[in-house]
């Protein structure tokens, strides 16, 4: 098997008939590309261990998806409620997909294709949604500032009762002054910390455990994104003003404001839109509203004191230009993949992505028929279920008799029945009440 490459996937505003390019991080060549509708922003994701892609359409209530090694989109029926403005796939056990439609948050689960449940809690627009490592909490920001971190296991609690209350937030994090641009988390151990980004010129780092936030970082300028190494030691901070500034956490600074004075890389000419680190922290690669996508190495060592860290220049240094010409980056993640993976032309995948049903109803709540004796027909009436079968048995004849249209046989049947129901009844009421003959 050839060697794992980090692979930079990319969507443009004006990209054509190609909606997603791949490209080599270490050579910038393109490895890929995939065919289908213009992709909404902050929509693309991976599913299992990168075997599908799958990403929201612009503008459309419908999703599209890929599997990794084909170059077409597959015929799979994803309808959601609205137009998509945020959306997540959690990369740990059984997948499940958050989208962000307007202030609500849909969350589906890929393998049966259901919506288990919604969560109502932003007053505008949600822009930003992101699982945890773990794959068990999932955090949403908006336009309205407001950071909430969920718990996943709420929502599936819900199906097992009837009339459940609406899920809660598991923290309410924080509220930022203007619309939350980007989300980020350090880490997948228990200390881990969620980072928030916003255009009120700050980025905000929150405790996990206890849902307290730890650092407010300020800027002099609007944070448009944000991104973090694995070890969470260092934190890439973009900027309306097109660079990017890099906050040093080890050594742990105290809890509190910090201002972030160190001059900012110039990444590009407009606006950083989105970041993304490679998993060994040694490159950054950044998109822009430049339609350009570049690759910068990440020099100098982060140790050492604060005072020392603050008298450092900017440790980025471009490496290239992998990307250009296709109008404002919509999109950007970078995914450790075998090239083998993605030239082959057939590839057994395990990953499945069920057609999303239009049922939203509760489970527990729908009506189950259930077959009696093999038959599958519903009974409509009660008095149905208590016929006697001899009745249920005599035939429709034609005739006078008694004006019932029965047989002979059966109406002598029936007179035989009745007499002896009659001297049941009177002999049970004879010992029940202790009267003489009756």
């Amino acid at each position: 098997m050839e060697p794992v490459v980090d692979a930079v996937f990319v969507s443009s505003l004006n990209t054509g008939t190609e909606s997603l390019q791949v490209y080599d991080c270490d050579t910038g060549t393109q490895l890929k590309s995939y065919r289908g509708q213009p992709v909404a922003a902050s929509t693309l994701c991976s599913v299992g261990h990168t075997s599908h892609l799958l990403a929201a359409q612009r503008d459309k209530p419908f999703l599209q998806t890929w599997a990794i090694h084909q170059h077409d989109v597959q015929q799979i029926r994803l309808v959601v409620p609205g137009k998509v403005t945020a959306m997540a796939v959690n990369s740990a056990g059984q997948k499940y997909c958050i989208i962000g439609i307007n202030e609500k948050i849909h969350i589906y689960k890929l393998l049966s294709g259901r919506m288990i449940g919604i969560a109502s809690r932003h007053y505008q627009p949600v822009t930003r949604l992101i699982f945890s490592p773990c794959g068990n909490y999932f955090a949403s920001g908006g336009e309205d500032g407001f950071v909430y971190l969920w718990s996943l296991a709420s929502f599936i609690e819900r199906l097992h009762q009837v009339h459940a209350p609406q899920p809660q937030p598991h923290f309410v994090l924080g509220q930022h002054s203007d619309k939350i641009t980007g989300l980020t988390f350090t880490s997948s151990g228990m200390r881990g910390f969620l980072v928030s980004s916003s255009l009120d010129r700050t980025a905000r780092v929150f405790d996990l455990v206890t849902g307290r936030p730890v650092y407010c970082l300020v800027t002099s300028d609007a944070v448009t994104s944000v991104a973090s190494n694995m070890l969470g030691s260092q934190l890439f901070l973009g900027h309306t003003d097109g660079t990017v500034k890099v906050v040093d956490l080890l050594p742990p600074h105290p809890h509190g404001d910090i201002e972030v004075s160190r001059k900012g890389v110039l990444c590009h000419e407009k606006c950083v839109r989105h970041l993304a680190v490679t998993p060994s922290g040694s490159h950054l690669v950044s998109g822009g509203d430049d339609g350009e996508v570049k690759v910068w190495v990440v020099t100098n060592s982060t140790l050492g004191s604060h005072e020392a860290s603050a008298k450092r220049q900017p440790h980025l240094a471009h490496r290239r230009t992998i990307h250009t010409g296709r109008g404002p980056i919509t999109n950007l993640t970078i995914k450790q993949i075998s090239r083998e993976v993605l030239s082959e032309g057939e590839m057994t995948v395990k990953e499945v992505i069920a057609p999303f049903s239009q049922d939203h109803s509760n489970p527990l709540s729908c009506p189950v028929t259930v077959p009696i004796k093999g038959r599958c027909n519903p009974h409509l009436h009660l008095q149905d279920l208590f016929t006697s079968p001899l009745l249920s048995s005599i035939p429709q004849v034609s005739g006078t008799s008694g004006g019932l249209g029965i047989s002979s046989d059966a109406q002598n049947t029936v007179d035989q029945l009745k007499m002896t129901n009659s001297q049941l009844f009177k002999f049970a009421l004879k010992h029940i009440i202790g009267e003489g003959d009756l």
